[in-house]
Parts: structure tokens; C-alpha cells; sequence
């Protein structure tokens, strides 16, 4: 079943002071760069919501406002397993990022310019998809020999 939604996506990143390539660590070290500005992003959109085969899809076009203009992002995850939720991004810039609570995850980011080898580590997932309409992430992505950032990303079905 594919479904027409408004979609709702807040999003607030900003810069830590650790390196997830470094060493092993749970998380609660990263604070935010005291001279960063956090950078928040909220959009409003139409999108997809899929249910099939007890996967769920929530997809939306991204925007020039997130700088992936040109890409498809679907959140996705299995009916039962709430706790794990990929997120594919597919186009201009394309990736398979998969969040779990306490758990962290390499995979490459590939751009128009090169691949990147991405660390994410995932501090909560709070996936209330299926009866509160929304999926809420924390998580620390770093790009190898970048500073890291930490995103703190919400998805609202309207």
C-alpha cells in the first residue's frame, strides 16, 4: 500500500569535539564545539509513506535547503523491529545509513566530487511511526578526518 503524506522534518546539527574513528566510546562524551553554531533545518514536504511485506517506507524528495537537491531519502525500517531504521539516500549524493540505539555503523557516502567513508553512532532511536506518526534520532556522523556532528533528526507524518 503507498499512501500521499505531508512530511515534517526538523533536523538540528552541530560540531563535537571527538572522533568516532578514534576509539570505541558510548557517546556521552560528545558535546557540542562551544564555538559552533548549531544549524537547524526544518522543512515541509509531500512524500511517500509504504507499508509492504511488514516494511515500512516513509520517502521524500530532498530540497537545495538540505544541499542534497537531486537525492530521494527513505526512512525505513520492519514491523517488530522498531529499534533499527536505515536511511537510503539515493541520486545526486547516495548512502545507506542504519541507526541502533548504542551501535555503530560504517558505510560510504558517495558524492558528485568522491566517496567518503562515513562512522555513524547512534545514540536513540524513538520510532513511534506506526501510532504516533513520527521517528526521532540521535546520532553522531562523522566523515574520516572531519570534525564529527551531531544530529538531532525528527520525522513527522502530518
Amino acid at each position: 500500500m503507498i499512501e500521499e503524506v505531508r512530511i515534517k522534518i526538523h533536523s538540528v546539527r552541530f560540531e563535537v569535539e571527538a572522533s568516532l574513528f578514534a576509539d570505541e566510546t558510548d557517546g556521552e562524551e560528545f558535546v557540542a564545539d562551544r564555538e559552533a553554531e548549531p544549524e537547524t533545518v526544518e522543512i515541509n514536504t509531500f512524500g511517500k509513506l509504504r507499508r509492504e511485506d511488514g516494511r515500512i517506507e516513509v520517502s521524500y524528495e530532498e530540497t537545495e535547503v538540505t544541499g542534497m537537491e537531486g537525492s530521494t531519502t527513505s526512512v525505513t525500517f520492519l514491523e517488530g523491529q522498531e529499534g533499527i531504521v536505515s536511511m537510503v539516500r539515493e541520486g545526486a549524493v547516495s548512502c545507506v545509513l542504519v541507526f541502533e540505539a548504542g551501535q555503530r555503523h560504517h558505510c560510504v557516502y558517495n558524492t558528485p566530487f568522491m566517496p567518503f567513508q562515513v562512522c555513524v553512532h547512534t545514540l536513540t532511536v524513538e520510532n513511534r511511526l506506526i501510532d504516533e506518526k513520527y521517528i526521532s534520532l540521535d546520532y553522531i556522523v562523522e566523515i574520516r578526518g572531519a570534525k564529527a556532528e551531531r544530529t538531532k533528526f525528527r520525522i513527522d507524518i502530518l
